[in-house]
């Protein structure tokens, strides 16, 4: 009689090792959020994606289906970043194949904005 951990010992020898990022990349595709997750990067790389200028005033709050909304610290950023739009959308979706962003919404801040980013850069 063999034993069912024998046997599964024995199948583990015998498997190849994969890299862990192909395993996770399969495994968010078959529970079907490989999408969401690509584009949930935005928020984690915004500086990187937009620039530390364009940062120091906004921060990307959520992500809702394929629209990013980004919080920003005056009238006159939410103007400008508007007006950037179709720049910004470029450069958030470069080199993306999935987990595109499609639409950006500039809210503006009730104030707290810039005091939370005081806060950080004195840590």
């Amino acid at each position: 009689m063999v034993r069912w951990w024998k046997m599964t010992e024995h199948r583990a020898r015998r498997a190849k090792p994969e890299p862990v990022g192909g395993l996770v990349g399969a495994l968010l595709a078959k529970w079907g959020i490989a999408e969401r997750v690509e584009r949930a990067t935005v928020i984690a790389d915004w500086e990187r994606l937009v620039g530390p200028h364009i940062a120091r005033v906004s921060r990307p709050v959520r992500i809702r289906e394929d629209t990013l909304f980004v919080e920003v610290e005056s009238a006159a950023w939410r103007m400008e970043l508007s007006l950037l739009r179709p720049r910004l959308m470029r450069q958030l979706n470069a080199g993306r194949r999935t987990g595109r962003i499609e639409k950006i919404v500039f809210l503006q801040s009730d104030g707290r904005l810039s005091e939370e980013m005081d806060g950080e850069e004195q840590r």
